[in-house]
């Protein structure tokens, strides 16, 4: 999840970025913050509608206000979800203008950001997505687009129905970035995606599309019973 601050003040912005972060490790919730201190710095890396899964703004900033910015936002993208956070209370109406998600007051309680992140990790309209690359270039892919990944030494394939990419990160790192309602690990070399899976035998998965995926024996059984439960809870 790609979360955004527009904060000018640098101690509170380290808070913030601190409390996401201890939210992010309680969820499992694998977290790229970006922290700008104003309005300009923060436009000036606006581009795209799928930047930032939240945005959290001040409206109290020098430049352009956070109502302001988030008018602006609105013009390229009605539905990320905008979280005001100030001391200005008489802003809250404003805040509806522009369809902001949570208001939250300063100074802000872990619980009530907590309370906020859950709601908003919980709705429909948050993609999560799998980070990795270089210092050069990071590509994030969709969790719903990986089919599996497979491990060869210390090399990762991951395979999406588009293509296949490879990467340098250990099983568990992989694991631990994962939606885990949605990937298993079912062999020491292998994480599925239940989304995926057409069929399951006592050796191997067949995948959407087309490929199969060795089971371990001692863990086919499990997989077996987590395919019906995803698709029952689908259903």
């Amino acid at each position: 999840m790609k979360i955004a601050m527009c904060e000018d003040e640098r101690v509170f912005s380290n808070r913030l970025a601190e409390y996401i972060n201890e939210w992010g490790k309680e969820k499992g919730v694998f977290l790229e913050i970006f922290a700008y201190e104003n309005a300009k710095q923060f436009l000036d890396d606006w581009s795209e509608s799928e930047n930032y899964d939240i945005i959290l703004l001040d409206i109290k900033m020098d430049d352009i206000n956070g109502v302001e910015l988030a008018h602006i936002i609105r013009e390229t993208n009605p539905n990320v979800p905008i979280v005001f956070v100030t001391n200005m209370k008489e802003f809250a109406v404003a805040g509806y203008k522009v369809r902001a998600m949570h208001y939250l007051v300063k100074p802000i309680e872990k619980a009530d950001l907590f309370e906020c992140l859950d709601r908003i990790n919980q709705s429909a309209g948050i993609k999560k997505y799998f980070l990795f690359g270089d210092l050069e270039k990071t590509l994030r892919i969709p969790h719903e687009d990986i089919i599996y990944i497979s491990m060869y030494s210390h090399t990762a394939t991951m395979v999406t129905a588009a293509k296949k990419y490879e990467f340098r990160k250990t099983i568990s790192q992989i694991l631990e970035e994962l939606d885990d309602s949605l990937f298993v690990k079912c062999h020491r070399s292998y994480i599925i995606n239940m989304q995926h899976i057409k069929s399951i035998s006592a050796n191997d998965a067949m995948m959407l599309n087309g490929d199969k995926v060795a089971l371990s024996r001692n863990i086919a059984g499990k997989i077996y019973d987590l395919f019906v439960k995803y698709n029952t809870h689908k259903l």
